[in-house]
């Protein structure tokens, strides 16, 4: 538990479906404004309720929520990938992080990345990575502070 927020933080299950949805549709239309390859299909809102039950029922994934009192406020999506050609073979990858405006600013996603980071040791991971949308300057910011550093560049082109 978190001291001053009252947020524990929590593997995801079947019972948060409905409230990861909302947050997992607010990742997305999140991240379409920064830049307009992220724009999110029509049918997000449908989209985003079979991505919430995806992410919570598939083993190969680690979803953590942040819960305050019966509220989900925030979440995160992470999975281990595995290049035996690295000394450093295993890392756990962030994919999605989010944690709702009016919480931000407490400490939750420090506390979701710090869960992560326990369960990528069990799972003799030697990194932590994370991906988000290059003009995300305040997931920059966020995860420098966390003493993340560049580590790979992904450049896009639409064909």
């Amino acid at each position: 538990m978190f001291a001053e927020t009252g947020v524990s933080v929590r593997r995801a299950s079947k019972d948060d479906v409905k409230q990861l949805a909302e947050l997992v549709y607010r990742f997305f239309s999140f991240n379409a404004e920064f830049d307009p390859s992220w724009a999110p299909a029509n049918n997000l809102l449908e989209l985003a309720q079979r991505h919430a039950d995806g992410i919570v029922s598939d083993p190969r994934l680690v979803t953590l929520v942040a819960v305050e009192g019966l509220q989900v406020v925030g979440y995160l999506t992470a999975s281990l990938e595995e290049n035996e050609m690295l000394y450093m073979r295993r890392q756990m990858v962030i994919r999605e992080l989010y944690v709702k405006p009016q919480q931000r600013r407490q400490g939750i996603a420090t506390l979701l990345v710090n869960k992560l980071s326990d369960e990528a040791r069990r799972q003799s991971a030697s990194l932590v990575t994370v991906e988000f949308p290059a003009g995300n300057k305040i997931a920059e910011d966020l995860y420098a502070k966390m003493g993340f550093r560049p580590y790979l560049l992904r450049y896009v082109k639409e064909v």
